[in-house]
């Protein structure tokens, strides 16, 4: 059997890849073993930057899943693996967008918000913790790097690309001009 980490670590990294049995190998281990989760990340930077990344990235998917299927099991599930990625390296910036779109995402599938997050936050033994002060504070609205597609079964919530050139602000920083 495959670690908690492990699962993190075989996250697919190519665009396009379909992201369903991955997706569904997270899921079931978050809510069905979280003790696991718990266990296996029970200090900061715990996870590597790349485990961050991969479970942050599933989160986002799983706010697209919990509009789809109206699961309040995903979105806690969601919930509780923030408070996990929260003990990332990960910049708390990053993890305030995605949780954004867990606060729109259970507004547009009718459940109760405040007692997912505090049942996710539970799982990860952190009650009053900074993941709650994160979903407390979460933005209602789809953030800017989002949008938002079809409806029901079909809905999901797609980042926007991105219009930065970052070999050119790579080459900017490393040139030492300050403006």
């Amino acid at each position: 059997m495959i670690s908690v980490l492990g699962l993190l670590d075989n996250a697919p990294l190519e665009d396009g890849f379909d992201l369903t049995v991955w997706f569904a190998r997270i899921e079931q281990s978050l809510s069905g073993d979280y003790q696991a989760w718990r266990s296996a990340v029970v200090s900061p930077n715990t996870l590597s930057k790349g485990q961050g990344w991969a479970l942050l990235g599933w989160i986002e998917v799983a706010a697209s899943e919990v509009v789809r299927n109206r699961s309040r099991e995903i979105l806690v599930s969601a919930v509780f693996a923030m408070a996990l990625v929260l003990r990332s390296p990960l910049d708390t910036r990053d993890c305030a967008v995605v949780a954004a779109l867990l606060r729109r995402a259970s507004a547009l599938a009718g459940l109760d918000y405040r007692s997912a997050v505090a049942e996710g936050c539970a799982r990860a033994g952190e009650p009053d913790g900074d993941a709650r002060r994160l979903f407390e504070t979460a933005s209602e609205d789809v953030p800017s790097t989002h949008i938002e597609s079809g409806e029901g079964k079909s809905f999901k919530s797609v980042r926007l690309p991105s219009d930065i050139d970052i070999e050119r602000l790579e080459q900017w920083l490393e040139s030492g001009n300050p403006w």
